[in-house]
């Protein structure tokens, strides 16, 4: 998470450092993940965050806290061209409150964030690092510099900046919520699901949140406990369910699975959906759903290889060989150079030579 201040509120977005808030997975890719590895996680964003008047002003010492006004006239004017996302004018006039007094936290501060918005980390990074130095309870600075940090690969320094900003406010939530990004990009497993369970305590209907914890948990061979948390993921984001369901499917509740993507499809009707979702059905031992979905797939696009291989696996299980060839032969073709297409040719192989 990473906030933006104003003169009566302070503007957050969701971090998405490895995973939150992008979604979780392409659903494009999702169906993949089971049985030809594991579908790629999203990309954190590089842009500035986007206005969101939902945090505690700058200077505000705390969540919900009293409205805080800009220190300054210049200050102010840097507000809102920040929040007009003219940062350059906001540097410009930050500059001159800042160089008119040093020791104002805000000014630091809100500089910092403009020089972000015009893509210079590392001088914002040293400017919240002022702001915190000149108020230790300025939270905004704490979520900005942790979030910076995480975007520069230095999880660790993350951590000790979550924790100092925690020591003056240990239940903010944006706080946490980067607290466990931090401290699961660190490596500390252990660390990590401790964290993500605090988050989660905080912000208890952030779902894709909660989804990060139960990747957390399943991580760590914790899966019932991870189970548990994907029950509690309430929504109609089809993204988060395909993502949802693929965890399912890693987990081996199959059903689960299902009625995830079950939900996914009815948002938005997709062939990897399809695929995932004939996969699980295969953990399930429902051939004809299975085969159901994977023709379905291909109705959307039959350009695909990922269904045609699957149906070839399908009817190899049943005795019919000769079907399974001919679907295999089709997943080469369409997945030359790929895995699936060079899996399709061991496939054929292996049926040629009686195995």
């Amino acid at each position: 998470m990473r906030a933006q201040g104003s003169t009566s509120t302070s503007h957050n977005r969701q971090r998405t450092a490895r995973r939150l808030g992008a979604g979780v997975l392409s659903v494009a890719l999702v169906a993949l993940s089971v049985g030809c590895g594991p579908a790629p996680g999203p990309k954190a964003p590089g842009n500035p965050p986007p206005l969101d008047d939902n945090a505690q002003s700058a200077g505000g010492g705390g969540g919900g806290g009293p409205v805080v006004k800009a220190s300054s006239a210049k200050v102010q004017q840097g507000i809102d061209a920040i929040q007009a996302k003219d940062f350059a004018k906001a540097k410009s006039v930050l500059t001159e409150a800042h160089t008119a007094d040093p020791e104002d936290p805000q000014a630091a501060f809100y500089l910092g964030v403009a020089n972000e918005g015009l893509g210079d980390g590392q001088s914002a990074a040293d400017l919240y690092r002022q702001a915190l130095k000149l108020d230790p309870k300025l939270l905004q600075a704490s979520m900005n510099l942790s979030a910076l940090l995480l975007d520069m690969k230095q999880p660790a320094e993350a951590v000790k900046v979550v924790k100092a900003g925690l020591a003056s406010a240990p239940k903010d939530p944006g706080l946490l919520m980067n607290l466990a990004l931090a401290t699961e990009a660190a490596g500390d497993k252990p660390g990590a699901i401790k964290a993500y369970a605090d988050a989660v305590a905080a912000q208890p209907k952030n779902m894709e949140l909660r989804f990060a914890y139960a990747e957390n948990l399943a991580a760590s061979g914790k899966g019932d406990e991870a189970a548990q948390q994907l029950g509690q993921v309430v929504s109609d984001d089809p993204k988060l369910l395909a993502a949802t369901g693929d965890l399912y499917a890693r987990l081996h509740k199959f059903s689960e699975c299902v009625g995830a993507l079950d939900k996914a499809i009815q948002a938005k009707d997709l062939p990897g959906l399809h695929v995932l979702r004939g996969r699980c059905r295969h953990g399930m031992k429902d051939a004809a759903g299975e085969k159901a979905d994977y023709e379905a797939a291909l109705k959307l696009d039959d350009k695909l290889a990922a269904p045609h291989f699957y149906l070839g696996q399908l009817y190899k299980s049943q005795g019919k060989k000769k079907a399974a060839v001919a679907e295999f032969k089709k997943a080469a073709e369409l997945g030359a150079g790929k895995k699936v297409g060079a899996a399709a040719k061991k496939a054929i192989a292996a049926i040629k030579s009686g195995k």
